[in-house]
C-alpha cells in the first residue's frame, strides 16, 4: 500500500508540474501580448500627437528639413517630441532586454523613430540629450545609427517628401 501511495503521489506531482508549465507558458504569452499592445498604443500616441496638431506637424517638417530658423519655442516643442519618441524607444529596448518583446517586433518600433536622430535637428538634440538616457540604451542607439542601416529611411511619422 505504501508503494502504491508513493506512485500516486509521484504521478500527481508530475501532473501538477505539467499543469504549472502550461499555465506559465500561457501567462508568458499573455504578458508578451500585453507588452506589445501597450508599446504599440504608446507609439501610436506619437503619431496621434502630430496628426491632431497641425502646428506640430508643420514644425516637424520644418525641423526635419534642417531649417535653422526655428524660434526658441519651436525648438523646445520639437525637442519635446524627440524626448517623447526616444523615451518610448528606450522602453522598447528595456522590454526587449527583459524578453517581454521579440527582437523583430522591437526592430519595427526602432525603425519607425530612430531615424529622427539622423535629421539635423535630431542629431543635434541627441548629442546633448543622450546623457539623460540609460548608458546601455545610448550604446545600442549609437550602434544602430552608425551601422548605416537607418540612413536611407525617414521616421515613420515623416514618410514622404518634405518641402
Amino acid at each position: 500500500m505504501g508503494s502504491l501511495g508513493e506512485l500516486v503521489a509521484a504521478i500527481a506531482t508530475v501532473v501538477t508540474l505539467i499543469y504549472l508549465a502550461v499555465q506559465l507558458r500561457q501567462n508568458t504569452k499573455a504578458m508578451r501580448s500585453s507588452t506589445f499592445q501597450q508599446i504599440s498604443a504608446q507609439m501610436g500616441q506619437n503619431a496621434e500627437t502630430i496628426v491632431t496638431n497641425p502646428e506640430l506637424a508643420d514644425l516637424l517638417v520644418k525641423g526635419l528639413n534642417g531649417k535653422d530658423d526655428l524660434t526658441p519655442g519651436e525648438r523646445v516643442r520639437l525637442q519635446g517630441l524627440f524626448v517623447m519618441s526616444m523615451r518610448r524607444i528606450e522602453a522598447v529596448y528595456v522590454q526587449r532586454r527583459l524578453g517581454s518583446i521579440d527582437a523583430d517586433l522591437a526592430e519595427g518600433f526602432e525603425k519607425s523613430l530612430l531615424p529622427l536622430l539622423l535629421t539635423p535637428e535630431g542629431a543635434q538634440w541627441w548629442k546633448t540629450a543622450k546623457s539623460t538616457f540609460h548608458a546601455a540604451f545610448v550604446d545600442h542607439v549609437t550602434v544602430r545609427l552608425e551601422s548605416g542601416e537607418l540612413s536611407a529611411q525617414l521616421p515613420s511619422i515623416a514618410i514622404g517628401k518634405h518641402q
